[in-house]
This record gives structure tokens, sequence and C-alpha cells, in this order.
């Protein structure tokens, strides 16, 4: 008798297909079915929760399906998936437009040129005055 396996790769566009169908098209709707699965609240899904989540959803994987799939979430491999590691594997890569945008904007925003963004170099770039909140009074330009 063979049994297949399918790969982590294969696993995680089963899952992605799934979570589009529950409506989990944006990050706000990746986060709703993140929390339904977080059934201890803990910020975090352990194993199994995990494994219950995916049955909920009715992705019929084998239980080591599952675990492959877990460890391919679990990226720092800590036991645990965290809302970051959650997210970028549903959403996936960016593409490569995607990609080019926010390397221009970043250096639109890196002034001088370190490497690294910080407040003065947002403040050259940003202006605050016609902010909502500063306009009304309760935030400062700074």
């Amino acid at each position: 008798m063979w049994l297949f396996y399918y790969s982590a790769g294969d696993l995680i566009a089963a899952f992605r297909v799934k979570m589009l169908a529950r409506g989990a098209r944006s990050i706000i709707g990746i986060g709703r079915v993140f929390k339904i699965m977080d059934d201890n609240r803990s910020g975090t899904l352990d194993l199994q929760e995990f494994a219950k989540g995916c049955q909920e959803s009715r992705l019929d994987f084998t239980n080591i399906d599952v675990q492959t799939l877990f460890q391919a979430f679990d990226r720092d491999g800590s036991g645990a998936i965290d809302y970051d590691e959650f997210l970028r594997v549903v959403k996936g890569p960016m593409n490569a437009k995607r990609v080019a945008l926010v390397k221009r904007a970043y250096q639109k925003l890196d002034k001088d040129g370190s490497g690294e963004v910080d407040y003065n170099d947002i403040c050259d770039v940003y202006n605050a005055k016609k902010h909502p909140a500063v306009l009304e009074g309760r935030k400062t330009e700074r």
C-alpha cells in the first residue's frame, strides 16, 4: 500500500484557498480567522488549536499533513504560531510590483541613505500640519 503525503507548499495552497473561501481576503479577515482558531486567547496557536481550526474549516488533512502544515507556519520553531507567522503564510509573498513599490517608498523615506528610517527621516518627508488630529488640537505636529 502506497501512502502519499502532500508537500508543505501543496498544503499551504489548499489552506489559502479555504481561508479565501471563509472571507480571509484582507488582513482583517485573516485576523478574524486567527482569533476564531485561538481557543485559549493566548495570541498564539498551538498544534491542537491549529488542528481543530483545520478540521472546522473542512480541510481533509491527515494528522501528518496538519503537522507538516503547522511546522511550515511555525517559522521560528517555537511550537506555536503567532499572528505574524500566520499572516505571512496565509498572505504569501508580495508580488514583484508590490515589492518594487515598497522599495521605492522606503528609499523616499530614508532621506539620509542610512538603510534605516528614523524619526528625522519621517519628519523630512511627512508634514503633519494638516493631519485631522493636529487640526483639532488633539495632537501636536511632532
